[in-house]
């Protein structure tokens, strides 16, 4: 049974580490794994930080690339639009020709006419 009034028994297992020394060859190994963690840790945030400039470039990319994939979006608009007014125009014009070709057909056909006294030149008569 322990004792509350001896100080060995009350202290906490943290102050008990405290107190004992460590040895030497301890003490190296932990400094040396202790340099190794640090030198994971240093490492790895290394890494992160390069990561996050990958990121940062690919967002930038990404956003450059939609910005031109709008422009490209706007301009198919256009060219749509355009495309479809002259498909409207070529339609029209067809209509006309078309209009124009039985319009021909159906006028009587005259023999051409002698020329005018009026269109006339000196040299004719």
């Amino acid at each position: 049974m322990a004792n509350p009034k001896d100080w060995r028994e009350t202290r906490t297992p943290e102050q008990a580490a405290a107190e004992t020394e460590e040895p030497e060859s301890a003490a190296r190994v932990r400094a040396e794994d202790d340099a190794a963690t640090r030198a994971r840790q240093a490492e790895a945030e290394a890494g992160l930080r390069a990561a996050d400039r990958a990121l940062e470039d690919g967002e930038a990319r990404l956003r450059r690339t939609r910005d031109e994939l709008r422009l490209r979006e706007q301009e198919l608009e256009r060219t749509s639009d355009l495309t479809q007014q002259v498909a409207r125009n070529a339609a029209n014009l067809l209509e006309q020709t078309e209009q124009i070709a039985d319009l021909t057909r159906r006028a009587p056909h005259t023999e051409p006419q002698s020329p005018t006294p009026e269109s006339r030149t000196e040299g004719d008569t």
